[in-house]
């Protein structure tokens, strides 16, 4: 068998394992990133970014996790790169029929570049907290949250305060 039909076997029996295990939201995202740089003289906006993300959440485990693309100012130089997370509910409370509130923490990433010469690695753990609601028999998902993710990389510590919102569809 050649690789390419093992790498398509395996991916195709993992997925069909977790899609067994829980049902699963897709969707996309979007967001806006404000970044406070942080060091022992000053506390000042360094940085602002946006992403576009496309999320997956699981229904009957606790997780979701997303991967998409970040471009912005960081440092007064225009960067863009590869970002991505993964998070834990830990609580998910039903407010009112199909509206609900939900907060836990994770994990986020990004590596990012103004010009293929000098990429920059950030990462961190992500706390958040937020609401959605739910429509046609549960079916679309529309979420907005907010995360406080202190932010670390080569160059400084960032306090990030991203505020995202998006539409998941379950199947």
């Amino acid at each position: 068998m050649s690789y390419i039909k093992k790498i398509t076997a395996i991916t195709a029996v993992f997925i069909m394992l977790v899609s067994g295990l829980s049902a699963t939201g897709a969707g996309i995202q979007i967001g806006g990133n404000p970044g406070i740089f942080i060091n022992e003289d000053s506390a000042k906006l360094e940085n602002f970014s946006a992403t576009i993300t496309g999320t997956m959440r699981l229904n009957r485990l606790p997780l979701a996790f997303g991967f998409g693309f970040e471009a912005g100012s960081y440092f007064s130089v225009f960067s863009y790169g590869l970002t991505g997370f993964a998070d834990y509910y830990a609580i998910d409370i039903q407010l009112k029929n199909t509206w609900s509130f939900f907060s836990g923490f994770g994990a986020q990433a990004s590596i990012l570049t103004s010009d293929f010469s000098d990429w920059t690695f950030i990462a961190g753990p992500r706390f958040f907290f937020g609401a959605n609601r739910t429509f046609y028999d549960n079916y679309l998902e529309l979420f907005a949250q907010q995360n406080i993710v202190p932010s670390f990389s080569k160059e400084a510590f960032f306090l990030s305060l991203p505020l995202e919102a998006g539409i998941r569809m379950h199947f």
